[in-house]
Formats: structure tokens, sequence, C-alpha cells
């Protein structure tokens, strides 16, 4: 601001980073005009509000142009509508929310004035459009023409105590259900409930307890009737089980009670002992169940027991060994689902790629019209019968694994050399025509199953000419380095890569990051190399960059128990 004079930014004068703020601004570009030219009115409440310690917003004239203070700043966020809103008319400043303030400031603009309390008025704020909840006072600024032109907001943010409350009621609610329960299984359990005030010798009972005395609910006993049913010979029990539960804080005991009638019954007492702030016992609380029924039961079996031992103890093999027949079973059915997985895709992919490099070299000499006996072909002819070879060498893996049936196949320490060497042999012709480079680092020996690893380096080495970028030799390195009781091996290109974001995904099954128009596949190439990593007990990590290229980097014992 380039204005000067005595008492010209008087009004002005503190008021911290706004008050800063608000002196700087050239106001000359605001529907305001400079401040040497503000009435008095928007002078005083300027001043209250820029020194005010409570979050206050002003509206000012026809176009409700904004100021606020250093208190209202916090609600405003990071990279949002501050210090930007200062000076700016409230349609322009406000328009996510214009909806819901409008209908407030024209109450206001006629004279009226408005309060809310924890009302959801979102903002933008902190790169993002966030709920919040307010309490909030909107009051008309009179004039120099006694009439409202300003509004004045007065407001606190009370989002976290909102979602306080709201956690506090999800809380209160999950106790109730959690009551509800207990109350059921209470209920469902036929306990009998006390509560033992041991300073006033005050004992509560639920009328399930008294049923269990066989008294009636409705008139309830004293505690002098409660202990005159129990069985004479086990009043000691009683006494013992009082004294252990106020020494150790716990009470347990099984008695007889006689009820009225004369009827013999057996109940168990199961409790705990509180202790008050002096570390002394004042409250026991517990449960009371009738066990006559259990007692019978118990007897009856004491008195058979050696006839039952012998046919007790040959159920109990029994379950062992059904128990572990179904582990076994169970075990052998997930080795059986990942190698159908295995079957599946080799069926689907490998048995059809040597097909269509028959497919396609035939075709070659039957469109070109080849001579059958000229050096070309010969040389496709010997590609048609190394495809069949492959296709039947293939089938024979394939029934070969099919006969093991739950078994694991066989791990075979084997050079990844070698591996890599028939890698490259099978995608010959595809090399050829990407004009790829292979680059082969060290390659150590390891324990795998062969054919699977093969499975493994062809599908990496085949999303690498896949994915290559137009115009771009594509570059693709292979080596591994032993790492204490590992072999860590890298594959890396330098093909179109992938964001970040997508070094999960991208091994999911059916999971595809580019249009199938733009890009062959069906998306479960990597994730049967994640499946063959973990039948190796590996793991398989991908790192990448948008357009410069893809990394996987597998870890896996150097060698199989």
């Amino acid at each position: 601001m380039k204005e000067s004079g005595p008492g010209i930014l008087t009004f002005l004068s503190g008021g911290g980073e706004m008050g800063k703020l608000t002196r700087e601004k050239d106001w000359s570009t605001t529907p305001v005009g400079p401040p040497s030219g503000w009435p008095q009115s928007l002078r005083t409440i300027l001043y209250v509000i820029l020194n005010a310690k409570f979050p206050m917003f002003l509206w000012w004239g026809e176009e409700l142009i904004c100021f606020y203070n250093d208190a209202y700043r916090p609600s405003l966020g990071k990279h949002g509508k501050h210090p930007g809103i200062l000076g700016m008319p409230a349609k322009k400043a406000w328009t996510e929310i214009w909806e819901v303030i409008k209908p407030l400031i024209d109450v206001v603009l006629e004279g009226g004035s408005t309060f809310s309390e924890d009302q959801l008025i979102p903002i933008y704020r902190n790169d993002q459009l966030e709920d919040v909840y307010w309490t909030f006072s909107y009051s008309p600024v009179i004039g120099e023409h006694t009439k409202p032109e300003g509004v004045l907001v007065t407001c606190q943010e009370t989002t976290e105590k909102v979602n306080k409350l709201k956690l506090l009621k999800q809380t209160f609610e999950e106790l109730q259900k959690k009551e509800e329960r207990l109350n059921l299984v209470i209920e469902a359990s036929e306990l009998g409930i006390w509560e033992w005030q041991l300073d006033t010798n005050k004992i509560i009972y639920s009328d399930r307890y008294l049923e269990i005395f066989g008294l009636d609910p409705k008139i309830p006993p004293g505690p002098e009737d409660m202990t005159a049913m129990i069985h004479p010979e086990d009043k000691g029990i009683r006494e013992n089980a009082m004294k252990t539960a106020l020494d150790m804080g716990i009470l347990h005991c099984e008695l007889r009670i006689i009820w009225k009638d004369g009827s013999l019954h057996w109940i168990e007492a199961k409790g705990n002992v509180y202790l008050n702030e002096e570390n002394k016992p004042y409250k026991a609380i517990g449960t009371m169940r009738d066990i006559t029924a259990e007692k019978i039961h118990r007897q009856e079996l004491m008195d058979s027991e050696q006839r039952f031992r012998l046919l007790a103890d040959s159920m109990e093999q029994q379950v062992k060994e059904r128990t572990l027949q179904l582990l076994t079973k169970n075990i052998e059915l997930e080795k059986m689902n990942a190698e159908l997985e295995s079957f599946a895709y080799v069926s689907s992919h490998d048995l059809q790629e040597p097909l269509r490099k028959i497919q396609m070299f035939s075709s070659i000499i039957n469109d070109q019209e080849i001579n059958l006996r000229s050096e070309d072909a010969h040389y496709y002819f010997e590609r048609i019968r190394a495809s069949a070879d492959r296709m039947q060498a293939l089938i024979e893996d394939l029934l070969t694994y099919s006969r093991l049936g739950s078994t694991l196949p066989p791990f075979t320490t084997v050079n990844l050399a070698d591996i890599v060497a028939d890698t490259l042999s099978e995608l010959k012709e595809d090399i050829r025509q990407k004009n790829a480079i292979v680059e082969i680092g060290p390659l150590c020996s390891i324990s795998v199953i062969p054919f699977q690893f093969q499975q493994l380096m062809v599908n990496l080495v085949s999303n690498a000419l896949k994915f290559s970028r137009e115009g771009i030799i594509p570059s693709i390195e292979i080596s591994s380095t032993i790492e204490g009781y590992e072999c860590h091996i890298r594959v890396s290109d330098n093909g179109i890569g992938f964001e970040e974001q997508y070094n999960e995904k991208i091994f999911e099954v059916f999971q595809r990051l580019h249009k199938k128009s733009d890009y062959e596949g069906t998306g479960i190439g990597l994730s049967i190399v994640k499946k063959i990593v973990e039948n190796h007990k590996g793991t398989i990590t991908a790192s990448g960059k948008k357009g410069t290229g893809a990394s996987f980097d597998i870890r896996i014992p150097i060698t199989q128990l």
C-alpha cells in the first residue's frame, strides 16, 4: 500500500501477519479502493478484527470483499485460500460453499443475524476439499448510512470436537451392543449373577441366582437364609473359599445346597474380588450356576471310567489320525491348486507358442511359394521341426508334471546361464524382430524347478520385448549375485516402464496397465512369475519409471530343503 500521512494507517496497526498483509496490499485495484477513502465503520471493525484473539472474518460492501485475522488464519490450512482471498469478492473466494453461505449473508444484510453450531461446511484447504465443522455467528456491521454494509463472522472450527463426539457415540453404541450380547450370553448360559458389598455385607442377586436356590425372585431372602441352605458338610468349603478369595482375589468353589422341599442340588460359584484406592477388598462380583446334572453325569462317568477309558483313548487316537489326514489332504489340495494354475497357464500359453511358430513358418513357405528343396525351405522346415520338438517336450513335461499328482516337482541344482540360454533360444525370433540387445551378467547356480524357472524367465524377457518403446532399440539386462543364503536375480529393460503406484498391482491376476489394443496379453504373465517365485520360497519386487524402463528383482534361497 502506498498510502501515507498521519493517522491513515492507525486503524491497520498491529494485527500480526494479517495486519501486515492488509497494510501491504494494493487496495486501489479492489472494489473498496484505497484505505484513505474507507469509511470509519470499516476502519473501526477492521481494527477490532485484526487485533482480536478470536477467529473473525468480514465481508464488506456490495461485492462482499474478504478480510480476516490471524486467529482465523489456521482454519484455512495450507496450500488453499490463504492469502489469495484477502480483498477478493466472497462469491469468487468461496465458490464451493456459496450456495450454503449466501442465504445466511442475505439474512444479515437485511438486518438480521444467524447462529449455527457444529455446522458441516466443507472448504478447500491443504490441496483438497475437506469436511469441516463450524460453530459461527453472522452479524451485521452498520455503515455510515445506518444500514448493514458488511457481515461480521465470528467463528470457531469444531471438527475435532464433532469427530470426538462421533467416536464417543460409536463407542457408546458398541458398548450397548456388547452389553446386549453379554446379557444374551448370560441368559443362554443360565448363570446367576451376584454382587457382594464387603463393607456392608450386602449382597445383590439376579433373578436367575435365586431360582438356582429354589427361591421366588419376588420374595428376596436375606444372606442368612442363603447360608442356611448350604449342606452342613459343605459349610467349611464355603468359608475356605471366601478366605482364599479375600487373600488371592479369586473365588471358586463347588458345594451342595438343600432346597426347602428337601431336594439336594450342586452349585458352582465363581467370582473376583476388587480393591479400593487403599488396596483393600471392598466388593466381589461373580456368577452362580446349577451343576447338579453335571455332577450326576460326572459320577456316572466315574463309575464307568474303566469301561470307557479304552474307548476314549481309541477315539482320541482316531481323531488325531483323522485330523492329521485332513491337514495332509488340505496341504495337498493347496499344492494341487497351485499346480493346476501352472498347468492351465502352460496349456493355454506355452503349448500354443510352438504351434504358432509352426503355423507361421508353414504360412511363409506357402505364401512365398518357396522351393521346398531350397536353403530357405530347409531353414523354415528346421524351425518347424524345432517348434514341434518344443511342443513335444512341453507335452511330455506336462504329462510328467500331472503324474506327480500332489507331489511338488523336484528341485534341481542348475546354472542359471543354461536356463537363460534356453530362454533366449526360445525367443530368438522375437528378439531378432525387435533387434533387441540382451546383455548377460554373472549368473549363479541354484536349486530350482527347471521348467517353472524357465517359464519365469520367458515371461520376464517376453514382457521386456512386448513393452519396448517405439523407435528405441530394446535393451535387456539379466544378472545375478549371491547375497548370504539367497540368490538375487535382476531382469531390467529400457522399455515403457510404469508408474511407482503400480509396483504391487502389476502382479495381480488379469491386471493390465494398458489397453488391449495397445499391447497383447491376458494380464496373467507377471502373476504366474510371482507364483513361481513363491513356489521357490522367494520374493519378487518391481520398480520402474514411466518412459525409462522397469526392473524385476527376485530373491530365492540358493538351496531348497
